[in-house]
């Protein structure tokens, strides 16, 4: 790493969650999910032994989270913890914490994430997107997970479309029923077995296949930029039910989706206008919103997440 800082965002992916901004330093990097808090996360050397054992053995460096930080209250959550040099950390992330505010007003970063694992199709085209990574090395330490639609907590995915057919969205006490049918639907449409290839997009935007934990076969082959599904989804289906069924997920997860760069404006305008009835959501995420094309109704959803937020019982 050099001694400049280094700020840029990542994909929280399968499932699809957003993205985190990353400012690095040589010493220290701060991850935040919303562009407001931040977590700060120190550089420093940990002795491989249980503390106060006389057998001291080689130290390893890596990364330790050290507190919190936003705009507003500064740091805060600092550990005092012993086994560690806490003034050099706290020094480190100071330093940290002015650096992340000299970079706020760049919010947001550029994606670094240029490595991308596909789910493919039956035709070997990418489908649905796996995973991302910022550095080559980690490739081969992904797994061969199917694609995820939702978390197993928190809000539920609600189908229309299935709720309209019958389907309800709750099953043996799983909220999550429409997402796995979409899941399944998903995986119907790849190769049995499934088919996953590492790609690395290019600045144009095309990809280029990478033979590590990918097919042999399918190594050295360049994909134009849109064969990649700009969502993480692919949204053309053959079948009018399940094209349904994936504009849908795109609408329940319009206010994250917002957050990807490189949205086509009537994509964007869309998912704008389905993000208004997700208030707190886009109050959470806007500031790491790349573009807004209808600024009222991103207004609007603020305005109400607001309320909301003065109407709750102290």
């Amino acid at each position: 790493m050099t001694d400049h800082p280094r700020s840029y965002t990542v994909r929280r992916l399968n499932p699809f969650l957003g993205v985190v901004a990353v400012v690095e330093t040589p010493d220290a990097r701060a991850l935040s999910s919303d562009g407001e808090t931040w977590q700060l996360q120190v550089l420093a050397e940990r002795p491989e032994h249980t503390w106060g054992s006389p057998n001291r053995g080689a130290t390893v460096r890596q990364f330790f989270r050290f507190g919190r930080w936003c705009p507003a209250e500064g740091m805060t959550g600092v550990p005092a913890n012993p086994v560690f040099d806490v003034k050099a950390m706290l020094g480190a992330a100071q330093r940290l914490s002015e650096t992340v505010r000299a970079q706020l007003p760049s919010l947001p970063f550029p994606l670094a994430d240029r490595f991308e694992r596909w789910l493919l199709d039956r035709d070997d085209r990418p489908l649905a997107l796996l995973a991302s990574t910022v550095d080559r090395a980690l490739l081969t330490g992904v797994g061969d997970a199917g694609w995820v639609a939702t978390p197993t907590t928190g809000t539920a995915f609600v189908s229309p479309s299935l709720e309209g057919a019958g389907v309800g969205a709750v099953s043996g006490g799983s909220q999550r029923r429409h997402a796995e049918i979409l899941e399944a639907r998903v995986m119907e449409a790849a190769r049995s077995p499934p088919r996953r290839q590492w790609f690395e997009r290019l600045p144009d935007g095309r990809g280029r296949g990478l033979g590590d934990a990918s097919p042999e076969a399918l190594a050295g082959r360049e994909l134009p930029a849109e064969a990649f599904p700009i969502t993480g989804l692919r949204t053309e289906w053959p079948e009018t039910a399940t094209g349904t069924l994936v504009a849908e997920y795109h609408d329940w997860a319009a206010a994250r989706l917002l957050t990807l760069p490189g949205l086509p404006d009537g994509a964007r305008a869309r998912l704008e206008e389905a993000a208004r009835s997700q208030a707190l959501q886009v109050e959470a995420l806007h500031r790491l919103y790349p573009r807004i094309i209808r600024q009222a109704w991103i207004d609007a959803a603020r305005v109400e997440a607001r309320l909301r937020h003065a109407a709750e019982p102290t």
